[in-house]
């Protein structure tokens, strides 16, 4: 650390005293401290050695973020703390705090805020007789920066039902020192030292309420706290039970006009974090669930019931509760009740209802019309008999009591119909064999077709069989029964079958019948009873017999026996190929080098032969190829000396190519030369040699290209030289 001393114009009579090697124990030291060194540094405390002066005694102030602004007075003592900020302050100013007062070389420092810089200053003094003189001439001053320490974490979830509540406690405290040690208090007397603890709430309510947890990290030299929130909210307490307010609201009725009325007591603990709610679902007999505070049931059968009550708060924290009630068996049995008929004729009606329940008492049956104010009559047995005056619906109400005194009550109907025509539509006169099944149309509906060929279920006439057939309707109310008849033929459907689809050679025709007693009719306008087929299409027939006829198609495909165009013995320049593209319908393609490609290049020298077969025939074709080393490059000259001395007397291009023409300009435009014989110019126009000079030449010409040949155009400038 560097320190900085404050020299002042009393330095030159220190000077003098010093000379004299004479100081008075009560004067003004003359030698300030130094060597200031922060041995260690923390986040809220540092310690602190130096290097004493001559004083006696010395003070230390230390000031936040500022450096030292004043000095201390002459002949005031100095209350020191080691505290920051609870020693005395230089003028009561509340700015430089007096942490070391002493004859000593050190102090610790505590009390300071993490990441801030702090400025210390010492000042030598002497005291004698009451009296405090300090060195402010002259002093050691130095400022020092704490470390941090953040202490933070997270909570997973912040919020939980308070069954089986596990809260999981994630630390992500930092600090510039280490080791970090934890202590966590969870707000409920519990604490932990582990880093990130799971914890669970327990208590009264099930631990519920708001939880303040507060994590302290410490480090050397280092603290910190923080606190956060975890909720554990409560679950309900259900309770209910029977409205007492309800007249015969017990917990065992009657099965007629049975109703339980349910009273909700149920209770949420409020533990302050905000409005809280519920909401309910009874649960009941086959699965029945009401919602809402209250509740009510009707039991449609009897037997013991039990009643669910779920209380679900707006947290989704849950509690449930079950109360048994009881629904008396009925004094009738539906089963043992019985109708001799549900509907009837008006003519000749007379209905008979029975009640054989074991445990009823006093039955006694009404009559009512339908709509009607008013029962039409009422009869008290066992067994009532009764004869209905108009057609209409009647409704039948069955009364009995068991011998405990409950009412029990059966509801059911009847009806007194008139005859009624019946008929049907949708049945053909006559039919060929396995035509389209007929939707057969009753009046009125909800009858029964019977008959042969008939499907009873869906109403439909099926023409599967040969042979006459008689079709009747039975239309029946009660015991009112009509019946309605038609009749129908089947006749017998000619089969024609002139084969699957399949596949031909062109050479070979395919012949298509058909039995020749059939009336027949051809797609290709033949009335024979066959036809030779051998190119590809549809063909199909018609064939009739008597009323009936049939029809039947094929596709057929003609193949063609393969071909290959005859190749020749080639010579190729190196890079070139031949190209082959080898057409055959359903069929192979064999070399003789096992490939059975038939889109291929050919780039290597030898003999080659190709088979292509298919089911119509065969044929091969065979070459030698010879690929040479060098590429198809043309030469063409740029200049030539027609002087007749034998050497260069003629131009022309060198390579393998085979010639079209060429055309020779003069500078001018002007063609001088034409030739489509021969590559070869002499330098002459039609007439005579020409000129020395530039010319230039448009040659064309054709190169090999695979298997084929590629016309190329060059454009050439050539000098002549005489």
């Amino acid at each position: 650390m560097q320190s900085i001393f404050v020299v002042h114009m009393r330095q030159l009579a220190v000077t003098v005293f010093l000379s004299f090697n004479f100081l008075s124990y009560g004067q003004t030291p003359t030698s300030a401290a130094s060597n200031i060194n922060f041995t260690f540094v923390g986040c809220n405390e540092f310690t602190m050695t130096w290097t004493n002066g001559n004083g006696s005694d010395r003070v230390v102030f230390v000031r936040e973020a500022s450096a030292i602004s004043d000095v201390p007075v002459f002949n005031q003592y100095y209350t020191e703390n080691p505290i920051y900020g609870l020693g005395e302050a230089i003028k009561n100013d509340g700015i430089h705090w007096c942490v070391y007062r002493g004859s000593g070389s050190k102090v610790t420092v505590k009390g300071l805020k993490n990441v801030t810089k702090y400025f210390v200053a010492i000042f030598e003094y002497n005291g004698s007789g009451g009296k405090y003189d300090y060195l402010t001439s002259t002093y050691p001053t130095d400022n020092v920066t704490t470390k941090n320490i953040v202490a933070d974490f997270t909570i997973t979830p912040t919020e939980q039902c308070a069954n089986g509540n596990s809260f999981q406690f994630t630390n992500n405290s930092t600090s510039d020192l280490s080791p970090l040690s934890y202590v966590w208090k969870f707000g409920d007397n519990d604490s932990s030292k582990v880093k990130s603890p799971n914890h669970s709430y327990s208590g009264s309510y099930g631990g519920a309420g708001l939880k303040i947890v507060k994590l302290i990290a410490t480090a050397p030299g280092c603290l910190a706290t923080t606190t956060n929130n975890a909720i554990v909210h409560p679950h309900p307490i259900t309770k209910f039970g029977l409205d007492k307010s309800k007249a015969k609201n017990d917990s065992i009725q009657c099965y007629f006009g049975n109703r339980f009325t349910f009273k909700n007591s149920t209770t949420l603990l409020d533990i302050g974090v905000g409005p809280s709610s519920m909401r309910y679902e009874w649960h009941m007999d086959n699965g029945f669930i009401a919602t809402g505070y209250t509740a009510d049931r009707q039991f449609p059968d009897p037997g013991v019931k039990t009643i669910k009550l779920v209380a679900i708060s707006n947290k989704g924290c849950k509690d449930s509760t079950n109360m048994v009630y009881k629904v008396l068996p009925r004094a009738i049995d539906p089963s043992s009740v019985i109708f001799n008929e549900r509907s009837m004729c008006l003519s000749n009606n007379n209905f008979k209802f029975t009640n054989n329940s074991p445990g009823s008492l006093n039955s006694s049956w009404r009559f009512r019309a339908e709509f009607a104010p008013k029962d039409l009559d009422s009869v008290f047995n066992n067994t009532a008999n009764y004869i209905f005056q108009k057609t209409g619906k009647y409704y039948i109400v069955l009364k009995a009591f068991d011998s405990g005194g409950c009412l029990d009550q059966l509801r059911d109907s009847v009806e007194v119909i008139s005859n009624t025509n019946v008929s049907f539509s949708g049945l053909d006169a006559s039919y060929c064999l396995n035509d389209p099944i007929d939707n057969l149309k009753p009046t009125p509906g909800k009858g029964e077709f019977i008959g042969t060929n008939v499907n009873k279920l869906d109403s439909t006439f099926i023409p599967a069989s040969i042979g006459k057939f008689k079709v009747g309707y039975v239309y029946t109310q009660g015991n009112c029964r009509d019946t309605a008849w038609n009749l129908t033929e089947v006749f017998n459907r000619p089969t024609v079958n002139i084969g699957r689809d399949t596949t031909i050679c062109k050479d070979f025709p395919l012949q298509l019948n058909v039995n020749p007693l059939f009336v027949s009719k051809w797609s290709n306008g033949s009335s024979a009873s066959f036809i030779n087929v051998s190119a590809s299409g549809t063909y199909s027939v018609n064939s009739k017999d008597g009323f009936c006829d049939d029809n039947d198609t094929i596709v057929i495909r003609a193949l063609a026996a393969p071909t290959l165009k005859p190749s020749r013995d080639t010579t190729l320049c190196g890079g070139s190929y031949l190209k082959f593209n080898i057409k055959v319908e359903e069929g192979n393609v064999v070399w003789n080098d096992g490939s059975t490609l038939r889109d291929r290049n050919i780039t290597e020298t030898g003999f080659w032969k190709v088979y292509v077969s298919n089911k119509c025939g065969s044929v091969s074709d065979s070459f030698n190829l010879i690929v040479e080393e060098t590429a198809c490059i043309v030469f063409f000259p740029n200049a030539f000396s027609p002087n007749g001395d034998v050497l260069n007397d003629t131009w022309q291009p060198y390579g393998k190519y085979e010639f079209v023409k060429m055309n020779i300009f003069n500078r001018w435009g002007e063609k001088v030369y034409f030739s489509d014989k021969s590559p070869i110019w002499n330098g002459f126009d039609n007439k005579n040699l020409c000129l020395d000079g530039v010319y230039n030449c448009v040659f064309e010409y054709l190169i090999q290209d695979g298997n084929s040949m590629k016309r190329m155009t060059e454009g050439i400038v050539i000098h002549l030289v005489r």
